[in-house]
């Protein structure tokens, strides 16, 4: 286990590259990118100076790709994206607010970030933009607030929620494919893919329901994953081939749960406070979680 104190202030929003040698953090409240190696050391921040003269936003989330060399950055401007081979700036891309990013899987993926009423899509999201703002191609997802993201290991299917109504969209055309229950709230939650993209987990408050992606439409399971007088979740991740859910959120826990059983497999706490984001390594073995005392812990997951 690695702990280090990254910011003064809050992180709100972590990712690790897909070769798990870089952590990207967030705080919601400044305009650079930090990229850390997982040890702690900072590698690189990012400001995002255009040669025109435009310049980052807060930076509210951040989303490496799987299959592309890219790095997006949700800002209170645009969407930002790099080349992570060269660092160079390749798109911006816009919107009046982002707050939630998510990338599709391949070579030129597709990038889903929800604003404050809709949810913009772009596809090929790191074709070069040049002096331009692209515009995003369609919207999708919930409307009427901020929606958390996920898409499907295939691409195919875009899962959001907000704090009112949660779902699977089709991104190609904007067209809802399946709605998952969940009541109104004050809490957009979390939602993730499981690894072979049968199941969605979707965090509402202290709950996580465990949604089939066809079938029964009806959790297989719902796990009480929240405690405390502040117990909602706000981050979800998969491990061991999705068999291991993991939890994180305002109680200050991260929790491991058998997902076909629906039983707790262990717990931490390492004073972070509030527990905003967590992230998996790409390989599994790895997670970080970040939360309202600037601090990141990084540890092996089967230990």
């Amino acid at each position: 286990m690695i702990v280090w104190k990254a910011h003064v202030g809050k992180i709100e929003s972590m990712a690790f590259s897909a070769d798990g040698q870089l952590l990207a953090t967030a705080t919601g409240g400044t305009r650079t990118v930090h990229l850390w190696e997982p040890t702690g050391k900072l590698v690189r921040k990012l400001t995002g100076n255009w040669p025109n003269g435009r310049t980052l936003g807060t930076v509210k989330a951040v989303a490496f790709a799987s299959g592309a060399p890219l790095l997006a950055a949700a800002t209170s401007r645009s969407v930002t994206l790099w080349r992570t081979d060269t660092w160079e700036l390749v798109a911006d891309l816009n919107t009046a607010l982002a707050y939630e990013l998510a990338f599709g899987p391949g070579e030129h993926p597709v990038l889903a970030a929800a604003e404050s009423r809709d949810t913009a899509i772009w596809a090929d999201a790191g074709r070069t933009t040049g002096d331009k703002v692209r515009p995003s191609d369609r919207v999708c997802g919930p409307r009427g607030g901020v929606a958390v993201l996920d898409f499907s290991p295939n691409g195919t299917v875009l899962a959001a929620s907000n704090c009112h109504e949660a779902g699977l969209w089709n991104p190609t055309t904007g067209k809802r494919v399946r709605s998952l229950e969940r009541p109104s709230g004050n809490h957009r939650g979390a939602i993730r893919f499981s690894p072979d993209g049968t199941v969605v987990a979707l965090a509402r408050g202290k709950y996580v329901d465990l949604w089939p992606v066809a079938g029964e439409d009806k959790p297989t399971a719902t796990l009480v994953a929240g405690t405390g007088r502040q117990p909602a979740v706000w981050a979800l991740g998969w491990a061991d081939g999705g068999k291991v859910l993991m939890t994180a959120g305002a109680d200050g826990f991260v929790r491991n749960w058998d997902a076909n059983a629906g039983k707790e497999l262990r717990s931490f706490a390492w004073g972070l406070g509030k527990v905003y984001c967590a992230a998996f390594s790409p390989d599994g073995l790895t997670c970080a979680a970040g939360g309202e005392n600037g601090q990141v812990v990084v540890w092996d997951v089967d230990t």
